[in-house]
């Protein structure tokens, strides 16, 4: 699982080119009888054979919800069945919700897109290895372009573990791992900062504010953030991916992936992205401010692939045809996709992260009814390592360091290009799938940080993301793990420097 492959596992990240819309003016206002009986009937199959436990659809055509429904189960225990209300959580479909409630404070002059983001925060900063990072901005952080590494745990209710406070997460992880807009880099620690940053500017919890800006006057009455435990049992329970029911779990970074909202209210979300102006919502952002929240950022993949302001984005010809956010984490499975050309939207969600294939398929039938010659969104592909030069060769020595913990490492990589890592006090691993991926020193090895997230969670897998820069290589190298019923990514910042 190296660094470049880490944004498969918490979201589906890239999306494949379509032909110049032909749906766009083919799509319809309604859907057939016949493929909602059909769409219905399959997923009915999935849940009675045990691959899925609870779906959720909903299907936008020119301002108007043609299709809702839920199947199967919120709580199968219970017997509590799924609905268009139910809410599910929506893991990093969460990210378009903070950046419309950041936008929203830009808009009344309390935020400023092109500002440190430091400047917005509190005690705790965003930094470098010389201190502060003041040349991450606002924007950057909106975009996955500031240098902020990927986290990702979870919190399950019941344990002695407990979500950190936004100050608590920059301190342990806040430190840049490239430099501010160097390159896009998935990154929650950014997109969680920025709801730290609604926070401080609102005066007002995340939440709430969040609640009050947007979610309220949207009329999103399903909708609701972590920290309202009042609705936690409205919501539908997450499942592992081999179907056990998983107590209710927080994450490092809420303002990245904990909202809980309903394929009915993401439909209405939908319409006020596709700037559909329903009478019933308050015109909380101008159709200008919402273009810019959408407008391509930062260069994902060639060709016409971004990230804009907590959105995905594919262009045709500078046209944007798509605006995405999937979400997928342990017990999670939301696809969120726009068609603006369309004037089209597709929702489905699931309480459980398996059959994903199946899901995507469900959501690709949806928009073909009406929107025929849509092609779906495949996996993007995978970039195979590139053999390393002769740059690399050598022994680096230097240090890992995260939540205050900092280790000796060193790095060796022989004239054959092949490469050994060993943390201070451990016997040297080999890495594995090591080489060049989009500039990027890339593979994956074993080792134990000692820092005490890591050592709570017994990770001892390691991905490195590191960049050449003469004669020091620095980066992120992550502790991480994955099974059925959790994932847990911890992100270290490294810095060797070659030895004679």
């Amino acid at each position: 699982m190296s660094r470049f492959l880490q944004g498969v596992a918490m979201m589906s990240l890239v999306l494949v080119s379509v032909p110049q819309p032909a749906w766009a003016a083919q799509a319809s206002a309604s859907i057939p009888a016949s493929v909602r009986t059909s769409i219905e009937n399959d997923i009915n199959k999935e849940i009675a054979a045990g691959r899925l436990t609870g779906v959720s659809v909903a299907l936008v055509s020119h301002g108007r919800i043609v299709w809702e429904q839920g199947f199967g189960w919120a709580d199968q225990q219970a017997g509590r069945k799924v609905t268009a209300h139910t809410p599910f959580s929506i893991a990093s479909t969460t990210k378009p919700f903070t950046t419309t409630a950041l936008m929203t404070l830009v808009a009344a002059g309390k935020i400023k897109l092109d500002h440190p983001g430091n400047e917005y925060l509190g005690k705790a900063k965003i930094v470098d290895e010389s201190g502060p990072a003041n040349g991450v901005t606002v924007m950057q952080m909106a975009t996955h372009s500031a240098g902020l590494p990927s986290l990702f745990a979870m919190y399950l209710d019941g344990t002695d573990d407990h979500q950190p406070s936004v100050d608590q997460m920059l301190e342990d992880y806040g430190h840049t791992v490239a430099l501010p807009g160097e390159h896009y880099a998935y990154s929650n620690v950014g997109m969680g900062a920025l709801a730290g940053i609604v926070a401080r500017q609102s005066g007002m919890e995340y939440g709430q504010y969040l609640q009050k800006a947007v979610l309220a006057p949207l009329g999103l009455h399903d909708t609701f953030f972590d920290t309202d435990v009042s609705r936690r049992s409205s919501m539908a329970v997450r499942y592992t991916d081999d179907g056990k029911p998983l107590p209710f779990y927080l994450t490092p970074t809420p303002g990245s992936g904990e909202v809980m909202s309903s394929a009915h209210d993401l439909a209405r979300f939908a319409m006020f992205h596709l700037k559909d102006h329903l009478p019933d919502q308050e015109a909380i952002l101008t159709d200008a401010q919402i273009d810019q929240l959408h407008a391509p950022h930062s260069d994902v993949a060639p060709p016409g692939f971004f990230y804009g302001m907590g959105w995905q984005v594919h262009q045709t010809d500078g046209k944007t045809d798509v605006l995405y956010h999937g979400g997928g984490q342990t017990g999670v499975d939301a696809e969120f996709v726009l068609l603006p050309g369309a004037d089209v939207a597709c929702i489905v969600l699931n309480n459980r992260h398996a059959d994903e294939d199946f899901i995507t398929g469900v959501r690709d039938r949806l928009i073909q009814a009406i929107a025929p010659s849509w092609k779906g969104i495949p996996k993007p592909p995978v970039s195979a390592p590139m053999p390393l030069t002769a740059d690399y060769q050598g022994t680096w020595q230097g240090t890992v360091q995260a939540q205050g913990h900092r280790v000796n490492a060193t790095l060796v990589i022989d004239k054959q290009g092949k490469g050994t890592f060993a943390i201070e006090g451990q016997s040297p691993a080999p890495i594995t799938d090591l080489g060049i991926v989009d500039g990027w020193l890339s593979g994956d090895t074993t080792g134990r940080t000692g820092a005490s997230d890591a050592e709570r969670a017994k990770l001892t897998k390691l991905s490195l993301g590191l960049k050449l820069r003469g004669d020091t290589i620095d980066g992120e190298i992550d502790a991480w793990d994955k099974t059925p019923a959790s994932m847990t990514i911890l992100p270290f910042w490294a810095k060797l420097t070659r030895q004679p």
